[in-house]
């Protein structure tokens, strides 16, 4: 039995490694290719998450190929803080992403604080409304030319998709008119709205309506369907370091 779950330990650590190299690599890619600093945001994470990876799977290799105790004990430790490092990053996505954001972004600058301590569900949305981290956002929209993209062409950016629509065009309730696709004419009598987004708006095309309340909160949404694609994905792998931990304390029992 102790063979039969060294040789699949051994297996999965070697699929553990090659998935520890592809994130390296495509970090490692990122850093190199990417033209700005939105399209190298995904380089620390990759590379450090595949520099876990890999070290990890390494140390259950030699342990497995080796029969070496230590290294057994070393490799199921580390296992275990990473299957729980796991879970309570899973958990956190869920705890930010379930909560609809317009009232924190409506508040301006103000930060909405939880009335609960353990309530993180304003969290993302006072990230994203905070100056410094909405001047980073708008840069990488107007970097990644959102208003002048195919609506159905992806991006590979920081904002994979953001709706256009809250961004790139004045609310409906201001009663302004298109003149083509990125000019809008404001009504001589002016807006049709109090909304004060319909004040934000600008044809400028580094201008648009980035600043206004509705873009924030498109960001906002945007962010969290992908944490929550995020989350889903977390759980696959949850499931995939269980089965090797389990397997892993079956060898070392054995």
């Amino acid at each position: 039995m102790g063979c039969i779950c060294n040789c699949f330990v051994g297996l999965l650590n070697c699929v553990l490694l090659t998935v520890g190299i592809g994130f390296v690599i495509s970090g490692a890619y990122l850093n190199i290719k990417g033209n700005s600093d939105c399209e190298k945001v995904l380089t620390t994470p990759l590379i450090v998450m595949g520099g876990l990876l890999l070290i990890l799977s390494l140390i259950g290799i030699m342990g497995t190929s080796c029969s070496s105790t230590l290294c057994m004990y070393i490799y199921l430790t580390l296992m275990f803080l990473l299957i729980l490092g796991v879970i309570a990053f899973t958990i956190f996505v869920f705890m930010i992403t379930n909560q609809a954001v317009g009232k924190v972004i409506a508040d301006s600058e103000k930060v909405i604080e939880p009335k609960n301590p353990m309530d993180f569900s304003n969290w993302l949305a006072n990230k994203v409304n905070k100056e410094n981290n909405w001047k980073k956002i708008k840069s990488c929209l107007i970097d990644a030319r959102l208003c002048t993209t195919d609506e159905y062409k992806l991006e590979f950016n920081f904002l994979v998709l953001v709706d256009q629509v809250a961004c790139c065009k004045p609310p409906d309730v201001c009663g302004f008119t298109q003149k083509n696709e990125l000019v809008w004419e404001v009504p001589k009598s002016g807006p049709s709205s109090k909304d004060k987004d319909c004040k934000k708006w600008s044809n400028d095309g580094d201008k648009m309506c980035f600043e206004c309340d509705s873009c924030k909160v498109g960001v906002v949404e945007n962010l969290k369907r992908e944490w929550k694609a995020l989350a889903l994905i977390n759980i696959c792998l949850l499931a995939f370091l269980i089965l090797i931990y389990m397997l892993g304390c079956c060898s070392f029992c054995c």
